[in-house]
Parts: structure tokens; sequence; C-alpha cells
């Protein structure tokens, strides 16, 4: 399974000339890992052990030279995480020499650490966000589905091949290209979110497409890795460049993709996608199940999401029934992942008994979405496939539920509609 360890979010690196125990005591109580090193030539010893979803909180004068002397080390050492400097005072000249440095991230005041360091950290580190359980991100950990998903993922990260996360909305596909890096050899180096609509032609820029704009994506990530987010919406020129740089040997930089897999095949077959492109770019592959296909998955997902819920916003813990469990298997949840947990948000955000109920997700199943031809027998046998329970098609149909079981009598059908003897089924209601 993917670790998801909440009490322990990243490590960060403190630099200082003397022990700092505020700032070691404010790391722990954001969640984080502190690691305290006294001199710069230790940072950097230090530094190179640490992923690349790391940040340094250093003191801008140590025993050993100043901030801007150590971040070029870093560089040097092919080592890209961010740097936080801090001193009681910052001239201007100290302050010219730290911001224009490429892994500067900003200036702390030593004295002021209990107000803005916790702050400073939760903006400047790579990937926080993805950190948590996560609206948006939180991929199906749970069963066989997510056995299947990490024995993938552990197959082809080792391995200097293009990589695409398939799947449809909603699922978490950035989430396991960013889990694919981690767990690769380039781990240590940068991994950048690359999407086609970032490709915005500036006035002074002459070339098609922001080609400069992926010219320089690849530039400045050598020795790493691109994320290239819904690949299916790359153009032609897109594709091009992505083509040329796959085969230029002197390219060192990994590429892994997410793509909508029906969309993608869609795209080949009209002709606004290279076909070539896409054999050589998944040659590892990675697929995600849609949510409807896993309905084992919900109840776990639902409870952990409404548990983050609560632990995030500091509310008391909620109770989801397994009526209401039923009824959220029984959506077909196009959104996936992603809209059931703005679904769970809406709905914990108003509940007031501490229980959500089945009650709260009738809404789901859309009671007026008959079809112009159905009639009354047709809709009635469409609700109760589709229901969990007989008290929910009753509510769904605005019906009683004695009513409903009147008419499974009549017509011979099971709760779900199915036929249990041969009789027609036509006759109106």
């Amino acid at each position: 399974m993917f670790n998801t360890k909440s009490n322990c979010m990243a490590k960060i690196l403190l630099v200082s000339r003397s022990p700092h125990t505020l700032a070691v005591a404010l790391v722990r109580s954001g969640g984080h890992e502190p690691m305290e090193v006294l001199s710069f030539k230790r940072g950097l010893e230090a530094a190179r052990d640490l992923p690349y979803d790391s940040i340094i909180v250093a003191e801008y004068k140590n025993g050993d030279g100043e901030a801007p002397g150590f971040m070029d080390d870093l560089l040097e050492a092919n080592i890209h995480h961010r740097v936080i400097v801090h001193s009681e005072k910052c001239s201007g000249v100290e302050w010219t020499k730290m911001h224009k440095h490429k892994l500067f991230a900003t200036y702390l005041q030593t004295a002021t650490f209990d107000q803005t360091l916790l702050d400073a950290i939760s903006q400047y580190l790579p990937g926080l966000y993805d950190r948590e359980i996560l609206p948006g991100n939180l991929f199906q950990q749970y069963g066989e589905v997510a056995d299947k998903i990490m024995g993938d993922l552990g197959k082809v990260a080792p391995l200097e091949v293009p990589v695409t996360v398939s799947g449809e909305s909603g699922l978490g596909k950035e989430r396991i290209a960013k889990a694919v890096h981690e767990k690769s050899s380039r781990h240590r180096m940068p991994i950048t979110f690359v999407r086609h609509e970032q490709m915005v032609i500036n006035s002074s820029c002459q070339s098609a497409c922001g080609e400069c704009f992926l010219e320089s994506c690849f530039r400045e990530n050598q020795g790493g890795t691109l994320a290239l987010i819904d690949l299916p919406n790359f153009c032609h020129k897109g594709q091009a460049i992505l083509r040329s740089k796959m085969r230029d040997p002197t390219c060192n930089v990994r590429l892994i993709a997410t793509a909508d897999k029906q969309l993608m095949r869609s795209k080949v077959e009209a002709g606004e996608f290279n076909p070539n492109l896409w054999f050589e770019i998944s040659q590892g592959m990675i697929e995600i199940p849609p949510l409807r296909d896993c309905p084992e998955n919900i109840e776990w997902l639902a409870k952990k999401l409404l548990e983050h819920f609560c632990k995030k916003h500091k509310r008391p813990k909620l109770v989801i029934t397994d009526d209401a469990i039923m009824v959220l298997k029984a959506f077909a949840w196009p959104g996936n992942v992603m809209q059931l947990n703005s679904v769970l948000i809406r709905k914990a955000a108003k509940c007031e008994s501490g229980v959500i109920n089945a009650d709260d997700f009738l809404d789901l199943i859309e009671m007026d979405e008959q079809i112009a031809s159905e009639t009354v027998f047709e809709q009635f046998i469409r609700v109760l496939k589709s229901s969990p329970t007989i008290a929910i098609a009753a509510k769904r149909l605005g019906k009683s539920v004695r009513t409903i079981y009147n008419w499974m009598k009549r017509h011979g059908v099971n709760s779900k509609g199915v036929p249990i003897v041969n009789k027609s089924l036509r006759p109106s209601l």
C-alpha cells in the first residue's frame, strides 16, 4: 500500500551555528521530521540523503561560510532542495546575494520563527498538499485494486523508460506520477509538472505553440523528471518536440505522462495524436480503474475522507451509516474520487447530528432523470435496480414502502426488479 502517514509530512534540515531548540520544536509541531546539523559542510552531506520533497532552513552565516555559497555547493552536487534563509537581520548586500539564487525560497528573521517558520515551510515545501489524505489526489489504496496499482508502480518506477498513468479524471493520476518519480533512481532530482495550457506565447516569442517553454522545461530538468499532464491535449507541435527530445541521446530527462486511455484512443483514430509517440511514451503503463468498477473501495474511501475532513477542520467525528454507504455504492461516480470527496465535504459541512445517513445522499440518484419515452412501469423497474434498499426506492418514487411492496407483488419482481415468475412485465401501474 502507498504510505500516507500524516504524522511525518516531510524532512526539514536545519543548518545553524548552534542548536536551535525552538526551530526543532516548531518543525515537530507541524508534523514534520527535523534534522539538525551545525555547519554547512555537514548540511551538504545530510542533504544528499534527503528525498526531493524536503526543505532546508539555513542560518545566513555559519562558521564555514554563508548561505549563498552553501546553495552554490548544493547545486554543484545536483541537490535541488529549496532553502529558507534566516538571520537576526539582513543587509541589502546579503539580500541581493540570496534573492537571485535558484534555490532561495524566502528570508525570515530568527526572532519571529514562532510566527513565520511553519507558514514558510507550508508555502515552499514541494508537494506538501499531495501528502494529505487528500482531496483529488487519493487514488484507491484499499484491497486488490491498490495491490495491483502499487505492484505495477514498483515494477516500472526503477526502469529508465517513459511511463504513462492511465485513468479517468478524479483518480489521482498526478499522485501516481509523483510516486513513480519518488521510487525511481532520480528521486533526489526535481519533478516538474507540465500542462499544455502553460505553453503561452508572449509578445517577444516568435515560435508557435509555446515551443520555447517546452524546450526550457527539458533544459532546466536535466537529470530529473517531466510529468506531462493530460497528454492527449498536447497539440501537434508539442508532440513533435516530445518525440525529438525522446530521440536525443544528450537529453537526460525521464517522461511520465497522465492520460485518459479512451480519449487518447479517439485522438489517435482521429489523427489528432501521433500514434508512434503514444507507443513510445506508454512503454511503462499503470492503469487506474474507475471508482464505479471498484465498489468495495467506496466504504473505505468514504470513511477515510470523512476522517480527514474532521481532522482538518477540527470537527467532532462523523459516522456514516451502512445504508448511506449502500447509496454511495449504487452511484456511478463519473468524477471518481474527486467527486466522492466533494460530495462528502458538502454533506459533512451541513451535518449537525454527527451522523450521515442514506437520506443525505438521495440527491445523488437523479429522481427526475426519467427518459421521455419511459413508462411509469419502466421507471419503477429502473429505480428498483439502482436503489440499494426498498425504502430508498420508495423515496425516489415518492411512494410509501407498502405501495412499492404491493407493486413488486403485483408484477412478480424482487427488490432488484428481477422477475420471480414468468409473467408479463408490461401491465400499467
